[in-house]
């Protein structure tokens, strides 16, 4: 089996190039420029998302190794100020000499 490129087709419809008028080629070049501004924009804008995407997911590890030690330490915190609070308590009792 032997296997056959196809013949490229035409540019123009009669194979003969027309001229483009100086107008022409500067919007075109125009265009071309604007293109490349918005493939060099979208680029720089792609390389900030995959930055802070980066950064997301870092502080999402982060704030999960948080949530841990705060589950850790939230009973004896709490017992802490349980404390704290009784004591602040009995010192008030203490000092105006009545039962509250």
């Amino acid at each position: 089996m032997e296997v056959t490129k196809p013949n490229p087709a035409p540019l123009a419809g009669n194979g003969a190039a027309k001229p483009i008028a100086e107008d022409e080629m500067r919007s075109i070049i125009e265009r071309l420029e604007a293109t490349r501004d918005i493939f060099r924009e979208n680029r720089e804008l792609k390389s900030v998302l995959f930055r802070r995407e980066s950064e997301t997911k870092e502080l999402r590890a982060r704030n999960a190794e948080l949530e841990e030690i705060m589950r850790k330490f939230a009973p004896i915190l709490q017992n802490a100020a349980t404390t704290m609070g009784l004591a602040a308590k009995n010192e008030t009792r203490d000092r105006t000499g009545t039962d509250n």
